[in-house]
């Protein structure tokens, strides 16, 4: 027994003890021990105390830019598309929504200053050059849209294009030849051809009324110059907004040739209701990661908002290969729209 650790019998005395003593109480030894309460492991609630913030995480590799001439005055706007990582695309903005002011302060600071320069392309020739003039940024949060406008100057007999993909000047070298495609009166008869054997062939179900495209580009792709997409739209249109019932869109692009006729190298359709939009624009063919081979880049629709995808060679068969889709955007800006009214 530890020393002062004395014995009491009954009674009310009172006697201080030490801890893990014995005493006798009313006849039965009692052995009395100091309490223990469950202590919080003090470095775990330190740890979490001190975690780091996430870093704002902003592009290390030259971006792909989308270019769109407004008028004929040569005022254009820019977008930015994606960031090129080890041959491949990676998606732009912030991972976490309260970095969004941060991320774009700095993104305006690093790509859109006035006057900073971007070259310009038409498949693989280079055609001219942009100029920033001022952001011109959309969305918020997750999902910003990183625009700006500016000024194109452009090559002779690339003043008839309205949209081009960029880069960075000295990302790309870019040919020489500028080879402009060439348009047939008979395009759209035979678009509009190849879209109905399109749904047919694939089993496309919908009611589908196709009439004259919405959208239709001659293309330099394939073979020559005498391609050409085509975007077809049935009870809805070609941009932002849900249709107010079922919908169709079917997207072809086709090449030509003397002995053939026009042939689909890609078709993509969907009949859909509001809140399934995606609609296929065509932008231009790109060298990607500067292999034999290009890639397509087309701009989708959606019910409040657009996005990117990417179109390259998969296997035998060409098919979306990337795409900038972030399902929480079109909600962001559902939900934005409706608080708004």
């Amino acid at each position: 027994m530890p020393a002062y650790c004395g014995r009491v019998r009954a009674g009310l005395m009172l006697v201080p003890l030490l801890a893990a003593c014995e005493v006798q109480w009313g006849g039965i030894d009692v052995e009395v021990r100091e309490a223990e309460f469950a202590r919080e492991d003090s470095g775990a609630v330190i740890a979490d105390s001190l975690a780091e913030p996430a870093l704002l995480e902003l592009p290390s590799g030259p971006l792909l830019f989308h270019v769109r001439r407004t008028d004929a005055a040569g005022r254009a706007t820019i977008e930015a598309v994606a960031e090129l990582a080890d041959a491949e695309l990676k998606p732009l903005g912030p991972r976490l929504a309260e970095q969004a002011a941060e991320y774009i302060s700095e993104f305006v600071t690093r790509y859109y200053r006035p006057d900073q320069a971007y070259t310009l392309f038409r498949g693989r020739t280079r055609v001219g050059t942009f100029y920033v003039r001022a952001p011109a940024l959309r969305g918020s949060g997750l999902c910003p849209e990183l625009r700006a406008e500016g000024q194109v100057e452009l090559r002779p007999g690339a003043d008839t294009l309205s949209e081009f993909h960029a880069w960075p000047p000295g990302t790309r070298s870019g040919e020489g030849g500028l080879e402009l495609p060439v348009y047939r009166a008979d395009m759209p008869a035979m678009a509009q051809v190849l879209a109905r054997f399109g749904v047919r062939d694939n089993g496309i179900p919908g009611r589908w009324r196709f009439g004259r495209p919405a959208d239709l580009r001659a293309l330099q792709v394939g073979s020559g110059p005498r391609g050409f997409a085509a975007t077809f739209m049935v009870a809805d249109s070609l941009g932002p907004g849900s249709p107010r019932d079922s919908a169709g869109m079917a997207f072809v692009v086709a090449d030509y040739v003397p002995a053939r006729g026009y042939f689909p190298l890609y078709f993509d359709a969907e009949w859909y209701g509001p809140g399934q939009k995606r609609a296929l624009h065509w932008i231009d063919a790109l060298d990607l990661v500067g292999d034999a081979g290009d890639e397509w880049l087309l701009r989708a629709y959606g019910d409040v908002s657009s996005w990117y995808e990417l179109v390259g060679q998969r296997d035998t068969a060409r098919a979306v290969v990337w795409s900038s889709h972030r399902p929480v955007c079109e909600a962001q800006e559902s939900t934005g729209r409706s608080g708004s009214g």
